[in-house]
Formats: C-alpha cells, structure tokens, sequence
C-alpha cells in the first residue's frame, strides 16, 4: 500500500524539488579529508530561476516547471581544479528571505471539549529563511540574480548590492536570455549599478 502511495505522490511531479543528498562517491570523497570549504549564496528575487541552477550545478536537469521554495535550500558541491589534487568542498545556499509559513493540521489526540479556533485551523510551520538567520556569516561569495525580462528583479540586485558585505565577492548572473525579445533590464544599466556599487562600497 505504502508503494502504491509513494508512486501517486510522484506522478506528474516533475518539477524543481530540494536539494538531492549526496551522492555516495561524494561521500567517500570528503571522508577522507577537504582541503578547502566553501560557501556560496544564490540571492534573488521570487522566480527568477534559483533552484534551477542549484539543481544544474549540482548535475541535475533542466526543469521548465516554477514551483517556489519555501525554505533556504543547501546543497554540498564538489570541485576540481585541473592543476591541483586539492578536495573543495562548496556548499551552495538557495537564499529564501522570506519563506512561507505552511499550515498544518493539528495531531493528536484531542483532550478537551472546548476547541480553540488557532487549533482548528492548523499551525504555522517555522521556516527556515534570512529573517532567521544570517546568511551572509561565513560565506565566500553571493550570486545575485535577475530575470532580464522582470525589472523588478534587478531593482532586488541593486537594493541588495548595498547589503552584501565590502568583503565577498559578488556575481550578478542575468537568468532567460533566450528571451532577448521581452529584455527590459539592458546590459548598460547593469554596467551603471555595478560602477555605483563599486563606489559605495
């Protein structure tokens, strides 16, 4: 029954999920030491292509479906470098700043007669997303990225180059550029954002 379940819960699901764990290769790489650790943030506004990548550097493929993530994804990346040996570690974070909180229904036994109207409804899952913690803490390097179709979300890169630490270094990464046709963010005004972030920070 339990098999029958899992397949109907699968079906039709093709779409950006979490993070894959690790593989056992990878595993078997790190137990045996890491020279370097990395950690890498992709920062963005909603729908701008996040988990896509996340899923294309971890190997996995291309998946056209948005489906939004609630929560800060992690997930561990090996990389080589075809001069040295080393073993690197990248952790790479898919930044949520603000998740939304999923409703569930109450469990359990029901022990009184009187119901309160917050247990009816549910409760409110934690998520886990950068109004809960500090994401810019340890890290190596921020993706921001935009859609070249969305100018809003390059107003996100902007507003948020003023936020990213002096001392980490910054991608601005232009996601859909198959879709020159609908382009409203320009590379000139991508060129003027980064000189007067340059100059502010």
């Amino acid at each position: 029954m339990f098999s029958a379940l899992k397949k109907l819960a699968k079906s039709g699901d093709d779409r950006c999920q979490a993070p894959v764990p690790m593989s056992s290769s990878l595993q078997k790489k790190f137990s045996r030491g890491v020279h370097y650790n990395m950690k890498i943030l992709i920062k963005g506004d909603r729908n701008v292509g996040k988990s896509c990548l996340l899923q294309r550097l971890q190997g996995g493929p291309f998946i056209e479906n948005y489906v939004p993530t609630e929560q800060i994804q992690a997930a561990p990346i090996h990389w080589t470098y075809k001069n040295t040996d080393h073993i690197v570690k990248v952790e790479v974070w898919e930044v949520v700043d603000k998740g939304r909180a999923k409703k569930k229904p109450p469990l359990g036994l029901k022990l009184e007669n009187e119901s309160a109207p917050a247990q009816e409804d549910g409760y409110e899952t934690p998520v886990l997303d950068a109004t809960f913690l500090d994401v810019y803490k340890n890290a190596n390097g921020v993706i921001l990225m935009l859609d070249i179709t969305k100018p809003w979300t390059f107003e996100y890169v902007v507003k948020e180059l003023g936020r990213v630490p002096a001392d980490l270094p910054v991608v601005v990464l232009g996601n859909h550029c198959d879709m020159q046709h609908h382009r409203q963010v320009h590379p000139h005004h991508i060129d003027q954002a980064l000189h007067q972030a340059r100059l502010t920070r």
